[in-house]
């Protein structure tokens, strides 16, 4: 070599223990300002404002429900996640959606301890994957009252584990992937997918190095994985699976034929794109492959293989009907690690370009942040949550109600109705059809009407029972009838306005859905 050349060494670099002390402080300090900057890139007031709509309503219900009814009401939210909701103590009427938004920060701190744990430029790469995460596109259109953010950290937790194990192994690391993936079913469902295939790709690694001791300590520890998950799905999870709940996913269930399957996974994976990063399928594909090529040039083995092995194991579930694979909302906890692994190969890249000039990794991430802000500017601070407004109905209700007045309730309001008004006492009865098999009732509370389903008939039955009950009363007495409606079908829509036709109705705009004042002739 010629005097003053550059040699640039092209295989990874060692892994090296990091010392505790001001680096670790750094790194905790660096970890929460990331998390906290999801109060920047979300619309925090629009979430504690914004009124909940029916999705959330049913899961909203739960914190009305007495605590030993929770568990058969959580059909669609894990039981743990579930019972988190009854600590928010602060935020309003919509402060229960503080939970996802905490998951939120959550993730976005696991990002960049992710980063960390790589062991490549320090801070920069922790920054890179903490931003992918932050500013991730199938993040920050998750405000909802629903447990896909958790998910998301769930996910992130496990691949910070498998990172901390491939920096050292220790039994006690493999027994927390174990844990996380198992236990953590009661806050996270989807844990238990990244869980397995965080187990094959440790074992793959174990292969792969011939390092068979370690590889019998894997199958014991995923031996102990899916017993704990099998106890915690049969007694927990299982049982308030409905069958509503299954057929609403069957367009995201994959065909059983191998040809069908690949149709499908493109179609799906093409309307998912935008969610992932760069909004074009080629684009993303070609950026979280590099990440996924940057990861073997680290010799991270089982890193290297958690994406690719995580979707296939969903795309089994699906084609098994037990998971829908394409939905944007159930698909939040992978999606995620798109831009994850993204983040991954420019930090490589720069820790790369390093050996050339140690100021080039600061140069390179500033560039990425550069490209990737706008990217996702169409997302931050986004309002993407369905604009129904029962609350604003139960607020001009309860500020004019007077005795002898009656309350019809639709059947799709009926839950938000039961979270916000003041004057009901709800119980719930089971119900098959209903979205959490359990409906709202009111025994005790006779003057108010809540409709079993969205037919025509039950709007003529609603309707009926209501009149019935004003001309009970003496005519000094008989006060009028309010109707209360969220998320009508079409069918509902012509029920009304058929069986109101000719009759005394207001119709106030008090939100997004107006109350119908009838007074019965």
């Amino acid at each position: 070599m010629t005097p003053g050349a550059v040699s640039v060494q092209l295989s990874a670099p060692p892994r090296r223990s990091r010392r505790p002390g001001a680096p670790a402080l750094i790194d905790l300090g660096l970890a929460v300002v990331v998390g906290l900057a999801v109060l920047v890139v979300h619309d925090v007031p629009y979430l504690l404002h914004h009124s909940l709509w029916l999705d959330e309503a049913w899961v909203a219900d739960t914190v009305r429900a007495r605590p030993g009814l929770t568990p058969s009401l959580a059909s669609s939210t894990p039981l743990g996640w579930t019972y988190l909701l009854r600590l928010v103590p602060f935020g309003g009427p919509q402060r229960l959606r503080l939970v996802p938004l905490a998951f939120t920060m959550l993730a976005a701190a696991a990002g960049y301890l992710f980063g960390r744990e790589l062991r490549l430029t320090p801070f920069v790469t922790g920054i890179l994957t903490g931003a992918a995460v932050l500013l991730s596109p199938a993040m920050l259109v998750r405000g909802d009252l629903k447990q896909y953010t958790a998910e998301a950290f769930a996910c992130l937790v496990v691949w910070v584990l498998v990172a901390r194990l491939e920096n050292e192994w220790r039994i006690r690391r493999l027994a927390a992937v174990a844990a996380v993936a198992s236990f953590g079913l009661l806050f996270a469902n989807t844990v238990i997918f990244v869980g397995v295939a965080a187990m094959a790709c440790l074992g793959l690694e174990c292969l792969v190095r011939r390092e068979f001791r370690r590889l019998i300590a894997v199958a014991v520890a995923g031996a102990g994985m899916l017993a704990v998950s099998l106890v915690i799905y049969v007694t927990l999870i299982g049982p308030q699976v409905t069958h509503n709940l299954t057929a609403y996913w069957t367009a995201y269930y994959a065909p059983r034929s191998v040809s069908g399957v690949l149709k499908f996974l493109h179609l799906m994976l093409t309307q998912l794109a935008p969610y992932a990063g760069f909004r074009l399928l080629i684009v993303d594909a070609v950026l979280v492959l590099a990440g996924v090529a940057a990861l073997v040039w680290l010799r991270r083995i089982a890193l290297a293989a958690l994406f690719p092995v995580t979707l296939v194991i969903v795309l089994a579930a699906s084609v098994a009907r037990k998971y829908p694979f394409g939905d944007l909302r159930t698909s939040t906890f992978w999606l995620v690690t798109a831009p994850l692994l993204m983040a991954v190969a420019v930090a490589a890249a720069a820790h790369l370009a390093a050996r050339l000039d140690r100021r080039v990794p600061v140069v390179v991430a500033a560039a990425a942040l550069a490209v990737w802000v706008p990217v996702t500017d169409p997302f931050i601070r986004s309002h993407q949550i369905p604009n129904e407004d029962v609350h604003a109905e139960v607020t001009y209700l309860d500020g004019h109600f007077r005795a002898g007045d009656v309350v019809i309730v639709s059947y799709a309001a009926s839950y938000a109705f039961a979270y916000y008004y003041p004057r009901a006492n709800p119980s719930f009865v089971a119900d098959p059809v209903g979205p959490n098999a359990h409906r709202p009732a009111y025994p005790h509370q006779p003057w108010i009407v809540v409709m079993p389903n969205r037919q025509a008939a039950d709007v003529a039955n609603a309707l009926a029972a209501a009149r019935a009950r004003i001309a009970a009363e003496p005519a000094a007495a008989r006060g009028r009838i309010w109707i209360v409606r969220s998320h009508l079908g079409r069918t509902e829509i012509r029920a009304w306005r058929r069986d109101l036709a000719g009759d005394r109705v207001q119709t106030l705009h008090v939100g997004r859905d107006p109350i119908l004042l009838y007074t019965p002739s």
